[in-house]
């Protein structure tokens, strides 16, 4: 299949759930690069360093809850940062609480929610929804 993304940032505390969300993106083959980063911190220096460059990601595969910075201390420091509201953030979570479901729907920027243990399934649809063919 050919790569339909040029670039995926998983932002995630749990190195298995890393391991796993980009063995099922590899194995769509709809994205050319995956970047990860720990924390939202971690993600914030991401967009520094790769500030002007190609390899602003596409998606955002987003963790709620990490240490250092969260998800949502992530989504108020990149919008200030970031203007761009062509990238597509997915917060993750193993069970997203009925506040998280709210506050999702606070945020223009935020498209969706999925648990943390991404699908083939979920990918193709979700590449499909908002990227050309």
């Amino acid at each position: 299949m050919k790569n339909k993304v040029t670039h995926i940032l998983i932002v995630d505390d749990s190195p298995a759930t890393i391991f796993y969300n980009k063995m099922i993106i590899a194995k769509t083959g709809l994205a050319a690069n995956v970047s990860t980063a720990n924390n939202g911190a971690e993600a914030l220096t991401y967009f520094d360093t790769t500030a002007n460059s190609l390899n602003t990601p596409d998606i955002i595969f987003l963790d709620i809850n990490m240490p250092v910075m969260n998800g949502w201390e992530f989504l108020d420091h990149h919008k200030k940062l970031n203007d761009k509201n062509s990238i597509i953030i997915l917060m993750l979570g193993t069970n997203l609480l009925p506040k998280d479901q709210k506050k999702v729907k606070e945020y223009c920027c935020i498209k969706g929610d999925s648990k943390k243990m991404l699908s083939k399934e979920f990918i193709y649809n979700l590449v499909d929804k908002h990227f050309d063919a």
